[in-house]
């Protein structure tokens, strides 16, 4: 991803919902810093963005799914071709899927670090 189809994307959202002030949680990804996503800000108020601290996954709750998904799909696996990374992968989410309360569990702000 890059700025340009950030912007792409956040131009989708304010077409969607026309009528309203929406705020966006970024991490500090280099594409969220983008001159064309910078100037789309500017010309588009409506959109704010408030950017996560850096170097805080604790602040992201989809950063836990992603570490739970590494662990049990790549970490320590042999997995000799990308097919079988994406077997691995696709029987781990349908297993994730399948668990609601694992994806609550790992989805909610509980144990967050105090700033």
């Amino acid at each position: 991803m890059d700025s340009g189809c950030l912007k792409e994307f956040c131009a989708a959202l304010l077409a969607d919902f026309p009528e309203r002030e929406l705020r966006l949680i970024l991490d500090n990804a280099p594409a969220h810093h983008g001159r064309a996503f910078s100037e789309f800000l500017e010309e588009n108020p409506r959109l704010q963005v408030q950017y996560q601290p850096t170097y805080a996954p604790w602040t992201n709750p989809v950063e836990r799914v992603w570490q739970e998904m590494r662990r049990g799909v790549t970490h320590c696996h042999d997995l000799p071709t990308f097919e079988a990374v994406l077997a691995a992968a696709l029987r781990w989410c349908e297993g994730f899927a399948a668990d609601p309360e694992a994806a609550r569990r790992l989805a909610s702000f509980q144990g967050a670090k105090p700033s």
